[in-house]
C-alpha cells in the first residue's frame, strides 16, 4: 500500500505540536526547580522581603536569558520595527502581570488550589478567540476545556477542603486572565512577520528592566542580592532555569505558537501541572542533595494520574480536530 505524502502545512503543524509539547516539559521542571531555588536563599537571605526575592529572582531570570540570546540576536535590536515593538511590549507586560499576582497568590492560598485555578486559561483562551473571531467554540473544544478542569481538581488534593474565595484566589484568577491573552497575544496575525528571536530579547529586556524596578520598591538592596546568590548551588539552579526553563520555553513559544490555533496551544500547554507532578516525585531530592536542604519528593497517586490522563486526552481531542 503506498504511503500517503503528508503536505507541508501539516508537516510544519506537527512539528509546532512536539516542540510545544517539549517546552511543556521544560515548563514543569521550572516549578520544582524554583521551589528549590526559593528553599535553598531562605537558608542564606532570612531577611529579604518575600516580593523582592520574588521579584529579583525574576529580574536575574529575565536578564540572564537576555544576555543568553545577546550573541545571536543582539544586531537585530539596531532595526526593531514597530510590529515588533507592539508584540515584545503585549507579551512583557502580559507576562509580566501573570507572574507578579502568581507569586502573591501563591504567598496567600493553598500550592494545590493555585494549580487548578491557574488551569482555568485552558478555559479563557477559547472564550477570548470566541469574542474576537465572533464565532463560538465548538463542541468539541468545550469538552476539552471540560476535562482540563476535571483533571486539574484530581491533581489538586487540597481544592473541596480548603478552597475558599479569598484575595490569594482572585489574584490568581486574574493571573490566567493575563497568561490567556498572551497565548492568545502570541498568535495575532499582524505578527506573522516579526522575527521571534529579536521579539523574545526584547521581552527579556523589558521584563528584566520591569521586575528590578519591582526589586528596588519592594525593599530589595544590593545587600540582599548579594545574598540571594552567594553559593555555587544557588547559581547552577539559577542557570539550569534561565537555559532550559526561559531561554528555550519562550524562544519556541514565539517562534511557533503561531503554526497552531491559540486554543489548542492553551490546551497544550495545561499538560505542564501534570508533568510538574511527575517531575515532583524525584527533582526535588535531587535538590536537596545540590543545595544542602530539606525539600521532599511529592507521591505519586492514582487520582493524579487519572488527571493527567483527562488532560493529555483533552489535548488530544483538540489536536485531533479537523479545521474547516
Amino acid at each position: 500500500m503506498e504511503k500517503k505524502e503528508l503536505s507541508p502545512g501539516t508537516l510544519l503543524i506537527r512539528r509546532a505540536r512536539a516542540l510545544l509539547i517539549g517546552s511543556t516539559i521544560l515548563w514543569g521542571a521550572s516549578f520544582p526547580l524554583l521551589r528549590g531555588l526559593q528553599l535553598a536563599q531562605r537558608e542564606h537571605a532570612l531577611h529579604v522581603p518575600d516580593f523582592a526575592l520574588a521579584c529579583g529572582d525574576t529580574a536575574v531570570r529575565f536578564g540572564l536569558a537576555a544576555l543568553f540570546l545577546l550573541p545571536f540576536y543582539g544586531r537585530g535590536l539596531l532595526r526593531v520595527t514597530r510590529r515588533e515593538w507592539s508584540q515584545a511590549i503585549g507579551l512583557a507586560l502580559l507576562a509580566g502581570g501573570g507572574a507578579f499576582l502568581q507569586t502573591i497568590g501563591l504567598a496567600w492560598t493553598d500550592a494545590s488550589i493555585s494549580a487548578f485555578l491557574t488551569q482555568l486559561y485552558a478555559l479563557i483562551v477559547p472564550l477570548i478567540v470566541a469574542v474576537r473571531d465572533q464565532r463560538a467554540p465548538t463542541l468539541r473544544v468545550m469538552m476539552a476545556c471540560m476535562m482540563v478542569l476535571a483533571g486539574a481538581a484530581m491533581l489538586s488534593p487540597g481544592l473541596l477542603t480548603h478552597f475558599v474565595l479569598g484575595p490569594g484566589e482572585l489574584a490568581i484568577i486574574f493571573s490566567t486572565v493575563f497568561l490567556a491573552s498572551q497565548i492568545v497575544w502570541v498568535e495575532r496575525s499582524i505578527y506573522a512577520e516579526n522575527r521571534p528571536g529579536v521579539v523574545t530579547l526584547v521581552m527579556f529586556l523589558l521584563l528584566a528592566g520591569m521586575f528590578i524596578l519591582g526589586y528596588l520598591t519592594t525593599g530589595g538592596t544590593a545587600h540582599f542580592a548579594g545574598q540571594m546568590f552567594d553559593t555555587p548551588a544557588l547559581w547552577e539552579l539559577m542557570l539550569t532555569l534561565v537555559l532550559f526553563c526561559t531561554v528555550i520555553n519562550f524562544f519556541i513559544m514565539n517562534a511557533w505558537q503561531r503554526c497552531v490555533s491559540a486554543t489548542e496551544a492553551g490546551l497544550i500547554y495545561s499538560i505542564e501541572p501534570v508533568l510538574a507532578t511527575v517531575l515532583s516525585a524525584f527533582l526535588p531530592g535531587l535538590i536537596s542533595h545540590l543545595a544542602g536542604i530539606t525539600y521532599p519528593n511529592e507521591m505519586l497517586t492514582w487520582t493524579l494520574l487519572a488527571g493527567g490522563v483527562l488532560i493529555v486526552s483533552a489535548t488530544i481531542l483538540v489536536a485531533t480536530e479537523r479545521r474547516t
